[in-house]
């Protein structure tokens, strides 16, 4: 007894400084991945070089959420026939290929095939192995992992924006792209020769000391299991509410932000000359930036707020984290409204943040339910079919936003819209429990 209890901790002893590795090389590529995010800082030079309409561009973000969503469903399924290494060594190619294509692009459908399609399948793919393969590690800890992790894909745009926009300006929209798409294919190429899984020796401990604990679904569902409970139904419903309001803003936060730097959204609220005044005092690269750094603290709070709520998840239970999502969503878009209202920039940048915070956690919520309410065995097919509510969430999203904005010349209509979303996903909350044991 005391010999194999020994080896059981050698094992463990040995392997520990493994997990953590895997979980370091998990947060580099993820917050890569969420460059997928940064879509609107491509948004304005592209549109002044071919004369596109707001509606048009935002399609190319709606096609990356909707083909990331099946580039994750492609990766579960495929984690089950062949190897991490195998998906992510596609997704290098996908990205590789989608990123440098895309600084040839002449035509609306090139950018929907090359950023739309190739970059969104290969980000979805990649997300998917990196998680399921790196929460096979953590079984004791979902919730913290999953929200540390996501932290990473959330806090990317933060972190690499600023790079992004310095390379727009210095080397084009085309070279940018193109110098991504070079990055991408030998970071993820790397990562593919460094995750791997962990052995059931390792895993078993830690998970049996999980389900005790009831931090984990007593039994694994399948897939087809997941989507016959009534718990995963409504729980896609709050997700979609709160996903449509998170992905709007994302998709549009540099140009909203502009518009009201420069003066549109003082003068379609009417507000006074004087502050329209004061806003024209800026000039387009002075507001750019600022509305650059407003789009950061979408990200910088996106990032925390997948930490965050991982740390609720594990220590309050979910009832509590889906309460305060559907609370900052709404608190989120009335600062938005009366930012736009008033001419106020920094209570914008109140209202980005506190979106900021509930998209991230919505995000943690997704995935530590999956996790928590599922189990861990089947987490890659079963979160890359919950991610499929990102779908009609990136389509309704951005293009309520968008109209609002050609059909007014102001998002501020969007805003009390989404107010109205916010409100419906607090109420769904309630509904929400976790599914009967078979």
């Amino acid at each position: 007894m005391s010999h194999a209890t020994s080896q059981t901790h050698t094992t463990a002893t040995q392997t520990t400084p493994h997990r953590l590795l895997y979980f370091f090389v998990a947060f580099v590529l993820l917050m890569f991945f969420g460059l997928i995010y940064a879509w609107s800082l491509f948004v304005d030079p592209l549109e002044a070089e071919f004369g596109w309409d707001r509606s048009a561009t935002s399609v190319v973000f709606t096609l990356s959420i909707i083909t990331f969503c099946a580039g994750m469903l492609v990766a579960g399924a495929l984690e089950e026939r062949t190897s991490p290494r195998t998906v992510m060594l596609i997704t290098a190619a996908c990205l590789g290929l989608g990123l440098i294509a895309s600084a040839f692009t002449e035509s609306l459908p090139f950018i929907y095939a090359t950023y739309g399609v190739l970059v969104g399948a290969g980000v979805g793919l990649g997300t998917d192995v990196v998680m399921s393969v790196t929460l096979k590690w953590f079984p004791d800890k979902q919730g913290l992992a999953s929200g540390a992790m996501l932290m990473g894909f959330g806090g990317g745009t933060m972190l690499l924006s600023p790079v992004v926009t310095t390379m727009l300006g210095a080397l084009g929209w085309r070279m940018t792209f193109g110098a991504l798409g070079a990055v991408f294919v030998v970071l993820v190429g790397v990562g593919a020769f460094i995750m791997k899984l962990p052995t059931p020796e390792y895993v078993r401990p830690l998970l049996e000391k999980a389900r005790q604990n009831a931090t984990v679904a007593a039994v694994d569902m399948t897939g087809s299991q997941m989507v016959r409970t009534p718990t995963f139904w409504v729980f896609m419903v709050y997700l979609m509410l709160v996903t449509c309001g998170g992905l709007a803003l994302i998709s549009q936060a540099v140009p909203a932000a502009m518009e009201l730097l420069m003066g549109a959204g003082a003068a379609a609220a009417g507000a006074g000359a004087a502050d329209a005044g004061a806003s024209a005092v800026l000039s387009e690269a002075e507001a750019l930036m600022l509305a650059t750094a407003a789009m950061g603290s979408v990200s910088a709070m996106n990032g925390l707020g997948r930490l965050i709520n991982g740390f609720i998840w594990d220590k309050f239970g979910y009832r509590v984290c889906l309460t305060w999502i559907a609370v900052a969503f709404a608190a989120g878009m009335l600062c938005c409204a009366f930012a736009m209202m008033g001419g106020n920039f920094p209570l914008l940048v109140a209202g980005f943040m506190l979106l900021g915070l509930m998209y991230g956690g919505n995000m943690c919520s997704m995935s530590a339910m999956v996790g928590t309410f599922f189990g861990p065995k089947y987490y890659g097919i079963n979160y890359a079919i919950a991610t499929c509510q990102m779908i009609p969430a990136a389509i309704v999203g951005p293009q309520i936003l968008a109209l609002s904005q050609m059909g007014s010349g102001s998002y501020l209509g969007a805003f009390w819209v989404f107010f109205g979303v916010a409100i419906a996903a607090l109420a769904v909350s309630f509904f929400i429990k976790p599914p009967k044991a078979a």
